[in-house]
Formats: C-alpha cells, sequence, structure tokens
C-alpha cells in the first residue's frame, strides 16, 4: 500500500511539473523595459501587457477615445484595462503596416493595402466606412489618380506598387491627406540592402494624395522625397509618416531601410512642396508614428530592428535578427522644435516586429502599443521655453 501511494504521489508530481513546463513555454515573452535616466522626457512607463501571441498588430483609436486592439478587444481607458468588442475585426482593417485609418465624430474610414492597376495612372483599392460610431461598418471601392504611377502589376512575390502607409490628416480647410509609398514608372534606381533584394528591385518614393469627397477618390498631391543616385540610403523613402504642426507646417519621417537612417521632410504650404530630406539621427530605423502632444511637442513612436552593436561580421548574423520576437528595440523621441530635434528614449527590448502605434490619451500620457504589448508612458511636462 505505502508503495502505490509513493508511485502515485511520483506520477503527480511528474504531471505537475510537465504542466507548469508547458505553461512556461507557450507563454507570452514579456520584453526587457529599458531604466529611463540621463536627458530624458520620460517620467515613467508602466508595466508590460501582454494581448496574445502575434505580430504585424495595428491598434486604433475612435472618435470617443475607444482604442480597438487585437481581433474584438479595445480599452477605454487608455490601455489601463482591456475587454472583448464585437463592433469591428480589427485585424481585419488595420492588421498590417500597410493601412490608415480616419476617425472623427460621425466618421470612420479605413483602408489597407496596395492599390490595384486599373489602367495607367489610375488604381483602386478596398476601403471601410461608418458614419454611426462604428455600430455599422460598409465595404466600398474607391479610385487613386496618380499620373505617373506604375504602368503594370507587380510580378509574385516583388514588392512593386502603390502602398497605403500610415496617416489620414484632415487639413484646416476640410480635405484630407494621405501619405502613401510606392514606386512610379520612372522609379527604377536599384536598391542597396541585402535583406530586401529578395522582395524589393528598386527604391520607393514616399508621396501623398489629396481626397477633397471624404475618401471616395484621391489625387496625387506631391511627393514628399524621391530616391537619387548616391543617396546614402537603402530602400528609397518608404513608410511614411505625417503631422500638422502647431504653426501649420506639415512635417513627414521616413524609413530608409533596416541599416538607414529615418529622414524628415516639412511643407509649409500644405503639402504640395517640400523640404530636401534630412538626416534625424535616428539610425536604423523602421515605421515611424507621429502625433502631436496637446502642449505642442512631437512625439514619434519607431522601432530598430537591428539595435546597436550588431553588424554583419557578429556571429548571430541577419537571421539571428528576425527570429521573432528578435532582438529589435521600441522607441519614443520627443522634439520640441518640430522636429529639428529629438531626446530619443528606448521602451523596451525584444519586441517583435517593433511596428508601433501611438495615442495621447491623457496629457502627457501616450499609449504605446507594438504587437500584442502595451505600455503607458508618462511624460513630464514640456519644459519652460
Amino acid at each position: 500500500m505505502k508503495a502505490k501511494l509513493i508511485t502515485i504521489i511520483l506520477i503527480f508530481m511528474i504531471f505537475m511539473s510537465a504542466a507548469f513546463y508547458l505553461e512556461k513555454s507557450t507563454a507570452v515573452r514579456t520584453p526587457k523595459l529599458f531604466a529611463t535616466n540621463g536627458e530624458s522626457s520620460i517620467q515613467n512607463i508602466s508595466e508590460v501587457k501582454a494581448l496574445s501571441n502575434g505580430k504585424w498588430i495595428r491598434s486604433f483609436r475612435a472618435a470617443d477615445g475607444t482604442i480597438y486592439l487585437r481581433k474584438h478587444l479595445k480599452s477605454t481607458d487608455g490601455g489601463l484595462t482591456v475587454e472583448a468588442q464585437t463592433k469591428v475585426d480589427v485585424e481585419d482593417v488595420n492588421a498590417v503596416p500597410e493601412s490608415a485609418v480616419f476617425a472623427k465624430k460621425g466618421m470612420f474610414y479605413a483602408l489597407r493595402g496596395r492599390a490595384a492597376l486599373e489602367k495607367p495612372g489610375v488604381y483602386t483599392l478596398n476601403a471601410w466606412r461608418s458614419t454611426d460610431d462604428l455600430n455599422t461598418v460598409s465595404s466600398e471601392k474607391v479610385t487613386f489618380y496618380v499620373p505617373e504611377g506604375p504602368v503594370k502589376e507587380p510580378e509574385e512575390g516583388v514588392w512593386y506598387g502603390l502602398y497605403v502607409y500610415r496617416t489620414i490628416l484632415e487639413m484646416p480647410d476640410g480635405s484630407w491627406l494621405m501619405t502613401l509609398y510606392g514606386n512610379f514608372e520612372k522609379d527604377n534606381l536599384p536598391i542597396y540592402n541585402q535583406n530586401a533584394k529578395t522582395e524589393t528591385r528598386f527604391m520607393m518614393r514616399s508621396f501623398v494624395v489629396k481626397s477633397t469627397d471624404q475618401g471616395r477618390t484621391w489625387h496625387y498631391l506631391s511627393s514628399i522625397a524621391v530616391p537619387r543616385e548616391g543617396d546614402p540610403i537603402g530602400e528609397g523613402f518608404v513608410e511614411p509618416a505625417i503631422v500638422l504642426l502647431a504653426n501649420g507646417h506639415l512635417l513627414s519621417v521616413m524609413r530608409t531601410g533596416h541599416h538607414f537612417p529615418l529622414y524628415a521632410a516639412w511643407s509649409a504650404d500644405g503639402g504640395k512642396t517640400w523640404t530636401s530630406p534630412m538626416y534625424t539621427g535616428l539610425d536604423r530605423g523602421v515605421d515611424p508614428n507621429l502625433i502631436r502632444l496637446r502642449d505642442g511637442r512631437i512625439a514619434l513612436g519607431w522601432g530598430r530592428r537591428y539595435r546597436e552593436g550588431w553588424s554583419k561580421i557578429t556571429p548571430q548574423g541577419d537571421p539571428y535578427y528576425f527570429n521573432y520576437p528578435g532582438e529589435g528595440d521600441s522607441n519614443l523621441a520627443i522634439s520640441e522644435d518640430n522636429g529639428q530635434t529629438w531626446v530619443n528614449h528606448k521602451i523596451a527590448r525584444q519586441t517583435g516586429s517593433t511596428y508601433s502605434t501611438i495615442f495621447e490619451v491623457e496629457p502627457n500620457v501616450i499609449f504605446y502599443q507594438v504587437d500584442q504589448w502595451i505600455w503607458r508612458v508618462a511624460l513630464k511636462a514640456r519644459s519652460a521655453d
């Protein structure tokens, strides 16, 4: 009897050990938070919230302040808590980086992906629209007019064409501006980035389209930045974001490749013309996300897949840094001079894609989301001028 009891106890212990190991091995990986020290605009960073495993997840904020998250989740308190919702499938309209969302009272509008060629200069894309605060959402086809755009569809597996990206911005006159990147017909400079050669043939440009009918049709307005022979960039100017500054000018920040800096450009005439792109001082950057804070400062969420200390001769090599969740870090940069200079803050390391979404949810409090992780970042008050 005693031997039988010991056997039962041993089996139970083995079972519990296995269950513990399984739980540990399938748990969501927790990124390493960075300490705030030195020159910093950050007061504190909240603890990480992990939604579930998964990458390339975007979030968006509705007109009432509700933040819609992965699949059927939402937060009504700026990321403090998360609950279920059934209004909209977030992954359907906004999961991939090549997407853009606009929301104000009585209007929700979103689109995603590569614009399909109808005929040279004319392209179409599916969009979502709601005029009753997301109680009902309908789908529609919208048209883009880009006279110098590509005249053929891309080859299978090749990154080529016109891609929606990140920002839809309402201007003071009621018109909408939206950022895209892609290839115009004359854009044929080869890329300078070994990692991207398997998917991208030519360097791309960042550009702006304008709509005066609430997104039903879009017309080419201007190119923010176009790559030229000899530019110190890898993939061209891609993944653009724009923000309207307090002085009425526009600021755009763009990616140029995994191993190359973020660049910035400004427009003083509503996006019709842009300055030459300027080096931001933020290296190896991806996926910029710009917002203007209530106190006038500019916040920039961005990722660095290849962090400092890495190079092509390190033992790990390229594949190591693309193994999800990877070693890259997520960053938040703050500018008090409309993007001329930035003070950068590292939020966390090992954060998957490092493709972020940021909102100011309270004065000087930023909701910061990348893949399945959420932070609330409390900023110090703006310094006196």
